[in-house]
């Protein structure tokens, strides 16, 4: 895995670093005027000191070599440990690293990684300033690794038994050969045995990330052997990984060893190949699948340009394009055609001219290349003397005004926000004008959603007079969340709420001023609110898609679809499926907002985040509805006068819709009766506590976990028909806990009537048999219909198994799929 440095943390620290960096050159310098004040010495190694703290925190490792040298010279330094000429030498290769570490800081930000370029030089100076051996350069070579290089594709690993068993072989000879080549005893023969071993790790390990590992080594090993390649401490340490993942080969089999940073290994192998002067079979094997070529090594070798001498560059060409464009608007230019050559005023030749080489000096190709059409046009304008068609003028004076335009908007960018911008300035205006109208789109639908969850609250914390805490705190919450939108208005209501809260509450007063309170309340339509909602998340989606961000459209074509479905189901509410759609709403508003605000920033994750939850919730979306779509609604006669309308279902539909059970293999069903009996257990302890209080506390969060494990477990293994079960009691306990639904005897019977039966259904699984399925399906569909807040009525619960239920039963017609919000 490759181990790239944290740049978030290095924006946050990036300018205290440039601080000390100073503060350092300011020490050194007044230590350099007068060498008898060690204290302006200590100052220095303070400073740098601290960089190299914070570097090690970030995972710079690389940026790290430089300033530990920098440490030790001046270590030498204080101790006086240097010859005067050689002190010199110490104190200006530490100066050069002072200068360095802005430039490689700024680099690091750009290209997002510790690559190491263009510190070597400095790092093995301050060394041989001190009388140390130089530091290898493989440690310092970088080269971006496309993901699939030196990887066999489709390739499957050897079994882990098999891995097992050659690993343990293969780790002697392998130790040994390696260490008579570090120390340059019979190095040919000792490589070829190396090169043997890592070819039979390639071929056990191909297509993983460990094959690149090996395939690169027998490259290693191929210039050992021929002299091409000397042995150092950064190839003893190549070797070194190599044991290791030996020997986790052979006690873990086929499993990576994730604490190995292969791509670091197989980078520095790469340095030695491509600095190899000759061409052997396996080296240009390697060079090939890396796309390594004359050219590499110069290429990682340049030195660091500092960001401010490009801004000088771009900020001339700036200038100088001001200048042309104040021509552009103070002149006609089509009149420049018909006027003499002696007469124009050429000067604007010279400004684009001007621009164009600051712009080559820069880096900045493609502008330059722009500016040159632009000049051409000039010219040609220039020299035309009115005889041109008026086409061909009006496509001469659009190249012009587009080229001048599109470059200095770039320039303006590019000057504001970094030299690497992930955006150019016209990208960069369209996304942001796009940007600025989703984020008031999207606040608008946060407010309609924000009103509909208030208002379900609300309505659910008055539906009665609190009876526990649990309760009062629901209300005092639901009624803050009006109140805390101004501090203006309700002194009474407020001052019962911050009665309440230090304990002392009057809850009859409460009560009735929160009644009172929801009495004033404007009247909100749900339906319109969700309607708008929908609307609006369909602008945003077409103008994201439009603008060319189509992996944010599409998340919010996701938030639209499950919005939708849960209008449709009626089942907006503050559940899982909601939070999942809020998750995917606050990630693209930060990833779009970060983009804006620094473009340089990756905000990848915050992308891919939001697409994960979208994805959730698409799932989600494809149930939102289904309870009510699988149910026909009966109103039947009821048999008493106490009886209510309960839901039932024809029995065809209702056959079509079962749930059946898995084949269980007898190693899960006994996992799946162990694990479920100590949740009984701890249901038939939990559940008489709750009785007791039957409020929305963490007893019931307890019971509600555990019915959440027991339908876990049992999709897991292939009981479905008890995981099912297990199910409708979590939804039925996530809408109490939710405060959507009241805690009635109903529910406490069901409740009770299921942890009572759940030890002689599972006692059927344990015995091979076939559980009452009419029991736990009844059982199951009484509770979701409870969840609904139907009222219903459980005939008697008859032990015979098969038995198709009566219409005056609760019939049972379950989904598929879970629920939206669970």
């Amino acid at each position: 895995m490759n181990k790239k440095p944290d740049i978030v943390s290095l924006k946050w620290v990036i300018g205290l670093m440039q601080n000390q960096a100073d503060a350092a050159e300011a020490a050194l310098v007044e230590f350099g005027n007068d060498t008898s004040q060690k204290q302006a010495l200590l100052r220095c190694m303070w400073a740098v000191h601290q960089i190299t703290s914070t570097l090690k925190a970030l995972g710079m490792r690389k940026a790290e070599y430089l300033t530990l040298e920098m440490e030790r010279s001046l270590n030498y330094l204080y101790k006086d440990k240097l010859s005067p000429e050689r002190a010199k030498l110490a104190m200006g290769g530490v100066m050069q690293g002072l200068k360095l570490i802005p430039a490689y800081l700024e680099h690091t930000e750009c290209e997002r990684l510790d690559t190491g370029r263009g510190l070597e030089r400095y790092v093995n100076d301050l060394r041989r300033w001190i009388g140390e051996k130089p530091k290898a350069r493989g440690f310092f070579f970088h080269l971006a690794i496309e993901p699939g290089a030196g990887i066999t594709e489709g390739a499957e690993q050897a079994s882990d038994e098999e891995i097992v068993s050659r690993a343990n072989v293969m780790l002697a000879p392998y130790l040994e050969m390696a260490k008579q080549g570090l120390k340059r005893r019979n190095v040919a023969e000792s490589m070829k045995t190396v090169a043997r071993v890592a070819r039979k790790m390639q071929m056990l390990f191909r297509g993983s990330e460990t094959e690149r590992f090996w395939f690169t080594m027998i490259g290693l090993c191929e210039g050992m052997a021929a002299g091409l390649v000397q042995p150092d401490e950064c190839i003893a340490q190549v070797f070194k990984a190599g044991a290791f993942t030996i020997k986790h080969a052979r006690e873990n089999g086929a499993s990576i060893d994730a604490s190995i940073d292969y791509d670091s290994y197989v980078t520095q192998m790469l340095y030695y190949v491509a600095a190899s002067k000759g061409s052997p079979v396996h080296i240009t094997a390697v060079r090939s699948a890396f796309g390594i070529d004359e050219n590499t090594l110069d290429e990682a070798n340049r030195g660091l340009v500092h960001n401010d001498a490009i801004e000088i560059a771009l900020q001339g060409a700036y200038d100088q394009l001001s200048t042309v464009m104040e021509f552009v608007q103070t002149t006609e230019l089509a009149a420049l055609a018909a006027t003499p050559e002696d007469q124009c005023d050429e000067s604007v030749l010279d400004a684009v001219e001007a621009a164009q080489h600051r712009l080559v000096a820069a880096g900045q190709m493609e502008h330059a290349e722009t500016l040159k059409t632009v000049r051409s046009q000039f010219n040609w304008l220039f020299q035309n003397n009115g005889e041109v068609s008026s086409g061909k003028l009006r496509a001469a004076i659009d190249k012009i005004t587009d080229g001048i335009v599109n470059v200095v908007q770039d320039l303006e960018h590019k000057l504001k926000y970094g030299m690497n911008s992930n955006f150019s300035g016209q990208e960069f205006e369209l996304r942001r004008s796009v940007a600025d109208a989703t984020f008031r789109q999207m606040g608008l639908v946060e407010n309609n959603l924000h009103r509909i969850l208030r208002r379900k609250a609300l309505g659910a914390a008055i539906a009665a007079k609190p009876a526990d805490d649990m309760a009062l705190l629901r209300l005092t919450c639901a009624l803050q969340r009006y109140l805390n939108k101004s501090d203006q208005g309700y002194e009474e209501l407020r001052e019962q709420i911050r009665r309440a809260d230090n304990g002392e509450a009057d809850i009859d007063a409460l009560f009735a001023l929160a009644q009172d309170f929801t009495a004033e309340l404007e009247q909100i339509s749900e339906q319109d609110c969700l309607q708008d909602s929908l609307a609006l998340l369909e602008e945003i989606s077409g103008a994201l898609m439009f603008s060319g961000m189509a992996e944010e459209g599409q998340v919010m074509e996701r938030c639209h679809t499950w919005l939708a479905a849960a209008a449709d189901a009626g089942a907006v509410s503050e559940d899982d499926a909601f939070r999942c759609f809020a998750d995917a709403f606050a990630h693209i508003e930060m990833h779009l907002q970060r983009s804006l605000l620094d473009p340089l920033d990756d905000t990848s994750h915050m992308l891919a985040l939001a697409v994960q939850r979208s994805e959730e919730l698409e799932r989600m979306s494809e149930v939102a509805a289904m309870p009510q779509r699988l149910l026909t609604p009966v109103v039947t006669a009821p048999a008493e006068p106490a009886t209510k309308k309960i839901t039932t279902i024809p029995p065809a539909a209702a056959k079509k819709q079962e749930i059946e059970d898995d084949d269980i293999t007898p190693e899960f069903r006994e996992v799946f009766m162990e694990e479920s009996e100590e949740i009984i257990e701890e249901l038939q302890t939990l559940l008489p506590d709750w009785l007791n209080s039957r409020g929305a506390d963490e007893t019931l969060k307890e019971i509600r976990r555990h019915f959440h494990t027991f339908k876990g477990n049992g999709r897991a293994v292939g009981a479905n028909v008890l995981g099912e079960l297990g199910w409708s009691v979590q939804d039925m306990l996530d809408r109490v806990l939710d405060g959507e639904l009241v805690v009635s005897d109903q529910l406490v019977g069901l409740l009770e009537e299921v942890v009572n039966a759940l030890p002689e259904l599972l006692a059927a699984y344990c015995a091979s048999e076939e559980p009452d399925l009419r029991r736990v399906r009844l059982l199951t569909q009484a509770c979701f219909a409870s969840a609904r807040g139907e009222s219903v009525v459980l005939a008697e619960l008859t032990r015979t198994a098969g038995v198709a239920p009566t219409a005056d039963e609760v019939a049972v017609a379950m989904p598929a799929t879970e629920p939206l919000a669970h």
